[in-house]
């Protein structure tokens, strides 16, 4: 009987702080979605082709390329250009990289042609934000944000644009953005 007692007890324990850790990282709470102006940023990527798991490799390929050249990006992001619910997972694509800061940008010009820079103008967006506490929230942000961004575009009546998910690790954040499609 002790050892059912026991085992009851961790068991307990077990579940509570797994309860702690899902509301820390944000798992009962729906991302509050806002309409406001995003951008302008200068972001350099690489383009990929595949599936999103692997998206990973190019990102330390972007940040390796951007180090070199003595730029230190703080803010990740992807562009995903295709609906993984409607495409293949090997023919998905994206453009995956790092937004230039200001201070930088004479440095960026001196990227080598696998790194591309383009500007991404400002933009009326829906967007919403989910915290970014450790490498799950790249899996449980996107399983909060979406849903809710969805219900935001048929609630307005607007017509989805680009997704962009921005990885801003020094507000702690990221940002998942549609562009407002005219």
């Amino acid at each position: 009987m002790k050892i059912l007692k026991w085992a009851l007890i961790v068991i307990v324990v077990i579940v509570i702080a797994l309860a702690v850790f899902l509301w820390y990282m944000g798992a009962f709470s729906a991302p509050k979605v806002t309409e406001r102006k995003i951008g302008p940023f200068l972001l350099a990527y690489e383009e990929y082709t595949g599936p999103y798991s692997g998206i990973e490799a190019v990102m330390k390929r972007v940040d390796l390329a951007l180090t070199a050249q003595g730029i230190k990006a703080s803010r990740g992001f992807g562009i995903y250009l295709n609906d993984p619910n409607t495409t293949s997972p090997d023919q998905l694509r994206s453009e995956l990289g790092y937004v230039i800061e200001e201070k930088d940008q004479a440095l960026a010009n001196k990227l080598g042609k696998e790194i591309k820079l383009t500007k991404w103008a400002a933009k009326n967006c829906l967007v919403a934000e989910f915290p970014l506490r450790n490498n799950l929230s790249y899996m449980i942000g996107p399983m909060k944000a979406y849903p809710e961004l969805s219900k935001a575009f048929k609630a307005k009546n607007y017509k989805m644009g680009g997704c962009m998910e921005l990885y801003d690790m020094p507000a702690g954040k990221i940002f998942f953005i549609f562009e407002i499609a005219k």
